[in-house]
């Protein structure tokens, strides 16, 4: 018999400590290596922490606790017998039944996962996961039960607005109800009252307070513009499945925004700086934060020096930020460091809006809905899909001329996508 302990992982310089917000399985329950096993809060993101081997767990930490880097919150007492041979068809269907492997499909399921395979229905035998080493998570499950489209395919009777971002799996997961509510529900259902409470989570705290302290320490202003989407369609409807296929992965609209966003910001340096103090700050490149809903909030992992990225390379991080906030693996290091952020309002449907700047961010772009609208071409009127786009920002830095420049150049490059891939 051998014990090994699960800890509180180190995640970056700036997290000292977080919440112990849930254990995804039972005191004394059999897990297997790699298998999620809680999920731990800080005030950046969420992630689960997975069993470091397989055995049986046992519950040191409390759910709802806060803790530091590195503390114990439980152990695993494994057989290191079982390490050295393989597991008999009995043994295997046990597991199975713990929910941790199918005997008869091999398929490994978070105990979640599980749960909800069962609660609606889903075959998992033929879903694959987005986990470490194949593990089906419970996101897994609800894509599937969901039937989650594409995040560039254009689902039925919905127009265009889901071909904008490369986060539906993320939009999909937060819709899921948070965990703890259904004790809570009966105890106030019980008393007649249908409500319900729970504590506000770390990382809705820590939004509130920035949004209270950008409202309070920048004068905000928002101008508006629209965008004719059109040569993006045309450029995507010719080469994504030869872009996917050679590089392997899909071309969305969210790349050509972080290139005519990139551009922008070499052109107007204000809006890629910040105040401190009595000082300007000019940072030296372009790192955009894209945002991706999640089920405890908005999360924004920063895209680095997309100045010098190329197509591919910006939508293979795009995809992984959009999974692993999906699957809870984002780390804070993932979300730091941001000049510049963009917010994708259409993937929900929105047509307009006046999004807020980020902490240490001097402006922010706002996407919306794309749909067919008449406008005048050449004393003519077409029907095009149309985007209005709008960008908010610092007036203590930025003046109205710049911020309306900064905008227009961002319409010229989504309308003219050969000026992006010419550098021009």
């Amino acid at each position: 018999m051998k014990k090994v302990e699960v800890r509180a992982p180190a995640l970056g310089e700036s997290v000292t400590g977080g919440l112990l917000a849930s254990w995804s399985v039972k005191d004394g329950s059999t897990v297997i290596e790699g298998q999620a096993l809680c999920e731990f809060e800080t005030d950046k993101t969420t992630i689960d922490i997975t069993a470091p081997a397989t055995g049986t767990l046992s519950i040191v930490v409390s759910e709802g606790t806060d803790v530091a880097i590195n503390q114990v919150l439980g152990a695993i007492i494994t057989d290191e017998r079982g390490n050295h041979r393989e597991k008999s068809d009995a043994e295997a269907k046990e597991v199975s039944e713990a929910g941790e492997v199918s005997a008869v499909h091999s398929v490994r399921r978070s105990p979640s996962a599980r749960a909800e395979a069962a609660r609606s229905g889903v075959d998992t035998g033929r879903i694959s996961g987005s986990g470490r080493d194949n593990l089906i998570n419970k996101s897994d499950v609800i894509a599937a039960r969901s039937g989650t489209p594409d995040a560039h395919d254009e689902p039925a009777g919905q127009g265009h607005q889901n071909e904008n971002s490369h986060s539906q799996i993320a939009v999909e997961a937060s819709k899921t109800p948070p965990r703890g509510q259904t004790k809570e529900m009966e105890n106030y259902a019980s008393a007649g009252t249908g409500e319900h409470r729970e504590p506000l989570s770390r990382i809705r705290k820590i939004i509130a307070a920035n949004l209270a302290k950008t409202q309070a320490e920048l004068v905000l202003l928002t101008t508006f513009n629209e965008a004719d989407m059109s040569a993006i369609k045309d450029i995507r409807g010719r080469y994504k499945e030869a872009f996917q296929e050679k590089h392997g992965v899909k071309l969305g609209f969210m790349s050509f925004f972080l290139k005519a966003s990139a551009a922008a910001l070499g052109s107007f340096p204000e809006l890629n700086a910040y105040i401190d103090g009595d000082e300007v700050v000019y940072r030296g490149s372009i790192n955009i934060s894209v945002a991706v809903s999640t089920p405890r909030g908005l999360v924004t992992p920063v895209v680095r020096d997309v100045q010098s990225k190329k197509f591919r390379e910006i939508e293979r991080e795009i995809a992984s930020f959009s999974a692993r906030a999906a699957n809870k693996t984002l780390l804070p290091d993932d979300l730091m460091g941001g000049g510049f952020t963009i917010s994708n309002g259409g993937v929900f449907g929105s047509l307009l809006s006046t999004p807020l700047p980020a902490p240490g961010q001097t402006a922010i772009l706002g996407m919306h809905s794309i749909v067919d609208r008449p406008v005048a071409i050449d004393n003519t009127v077409q029907i095009r899909p149309m985007m209005y786009l709008a960008l908010s920002y610092d007036h203590r830095l930025i003046d109205g001329k710049e911020a309306v420049g900064f905008l227009r150049e961002i319409k010229e490059g989504i309308e003219n996508p050969e000026r992006l891939l010419l550098e021009v």
